[in-house]
């Protein structure tokens, strides 16, 4: 196993991390926050030595590794970073603990957008931290799942096949660049054109840049506490909608749309069966939320559909699609965005092959002699592919189960459990104050509060991955 490699890697993370301390560092000073910003560079500038010294390591490692060594360097990634990310979280006051400062910097890495913390009560700095981790996560979520997640499932039923991605054996970590550069202009160019839509709206400027970065990243952290619309017209409403749709929707898909320069490129998005996929799901919820809170509402209901579907979670209105049954809402959610997004959930792609699965083995019942293969996009699909689905929603359902046992053990009620749990496998942290408003993350005590954190890295990581590291099959020779 090429650890040096890893380590490489790693090292550059941490130097990349350090880069986003800096910035931050420079908006404190901006803000006139001269004690965050000198935290901010002073951290930056260990975090940035340290990654340094990893890398240095980590320079003459191998030229080629395995999918192994992915598997292991994508687990360590999201359960190392948050360590050098959290840092700046412990000179707040309102964070007691060590495990409190990770729990923040999981939730923001993770794009999950659960937190403890009052934004009101928060240096703008801070808040400007929390909104760079959630777009750099998105932007890492979206890599990952293009090119590491790609490339150990080739063998699959290929839910995360892409145009982008492109594999000769052994160069798994070197697509990274490449491709994590093309996401990150994406992205940058979706949230300079939703920042630029929702200052013309009358959004703040502060508001509307970090708004504009935990939009697409389908974050849900918000700049100011209470509801979005104290701040945010209904059209920088729409707005955020879209973004959080483009933050769900197949990152391919949209760098063809991009790369084509022609509005006739815009059928491939809405022909793309995720896409429909999640269109459908939003339109599911849009019903319920109109059949809960009338017409009065449906504005409302339609946006905060889009929030949720996409994973985000805002919080438009005081009445809007928190109205519907909290079960509902709760496996609606669960199901997730595209495979190659932002999003978190099981991923709407999965559950579509499930659906057609489960279509074709109940007409094999009704007609046993008949001979009748899965069709899906055009092509056939044979009964074997289906056993890494069925594995991985299966392990979805029992780290789902063992965190609501584990969250009701450490004194959190069945239906707080449910929804916190809920929340933080499918990376949608607003879901349990639209589920169950009269509790809140600063109500936890540590412990929920770092049950939290393992089931929300689980949810970002793909849950067969971890599985399979902790087989002792996978560190045999």
């Amino acid at each position: 196993m090429a650890f040096s490699r890893i380590l490489l890697w790693l090292g550059y993370a941490l130097i990349y991390y350090a880069v986003l301390m800096f910035v931050t560092g420079l908006g404190g000073f901006l803000f006139g926050e001269l004690a965050q910003a000198r935290m901010f560079l002073l951290v930056g500038f260990i975090i940035g030595m340290i990654g340094l010294i990893i890398a240095f390591i980590g320079q003459n490692a191998p030229t080629r590794e395995s999918t192994r060594d992915a598997m292991l360097f994508l687990v360590a990634f999201w359960l190392l970073i948050p360590l050098a990310t959290c840092l700046p979280y412990l000179s707040l006051p309102e964070v007691p603990t060590f495990a409190v400062a990770y729990f923040e910097a999981a939730s923001a890495t993770t794009t999950t957008g659960a937190t403890t913390l009052n934004p009101d009560d928060l240096p703008r700095s801070l808040i400007l931290w929390q909104a760079l981790l959630q777009w750099s996560g998105g932007v890492m979520a979206a890599t990952f799942a293009v090119v590491l997640l790609a490339a150990l499932n080739l063998t699959g039923i290929g839910v995360h096949r892409s145009t982008l991605f492109t594999l000769k054996k052994g160069e798994i970590f070197s697509r990274l660049f490449s491709i994590g550069r093309m996401i990150m202009a994406l992205y940058a160019l979706v949230s300079f054109f939703c920042f630029n839509f929702l200052i013309i709206s009358g959004t703040p400027g502060f508001e509307a840049f970090c708004l504009a970065l935990t939009s697409i990243s389908t974050g849900g952290l918000v700049p100011r506490s209470g509801i979005l619309a104290d701040y945010v017209s209904g059209f920088g409403a729409l707005v955020l909608a879209v973004s959080c749709l483009l933050g769900a929707a197949n990152v391919s898909v949209l760098w063809d749309v991009l790369r084509r320069h022609n509005l006739s490129a815009l059928r491939v998005m809405f022909a793309n069966v995720e896409h429909r996929g999640i269109l459908a799901v939003t339109m599911i919820l849009v019903v319920a939320g109109f059949l809960s809170t009338g017409v009065a509402h449906l504005y409302t209901v339609m946006i905060e559909a889009v929030f949720m579907v996409s994973s985000t979670g805002f919080d438009y209105h005081v009445i809007g699609i928190d109205m519907i049954p909290a079960s509902l809402l709760i496996a609606l959610v669960l199901i997730g965005g595209s495979a190659l997004s932002t999003a978190g959930g099981i991923k709407i792609i999965r559950m579509l092959l499930l659906f057609r699965h489960l279509r074709t083995d109940l007409d094999r019942m009704s007609h046993p002699l008949r001979v009748k293969p899965v069709k899906f996009q055009g092509r056939t699909v044979e009964d074997k592919a289906f056993l890494s689905i069925w594995m991985y929603f299966f392990g979805y359902t029992l780290i789902f189960a063992l965190g609501i046992t584990a969250l009701g053990a450490s004194g959190l009620d069945f239906t707080h459990a449910v929804s916190a749990s809920a929340s933080a496998l499918s990376n949608t942290g607003p879901l349990l104050a639209a589920t169950n408003p009269e509790i809140a993350y600063g109500d936890m005590n540590v412990l929920s509060l770092m049950i939290l954190t393992v089931i929300m890295l689980l949810g970002r990581i793909e849950v067969l991955a971890v599985f399979a590291l902790l087989a002792p099959s996978f560190w045999r020779n």
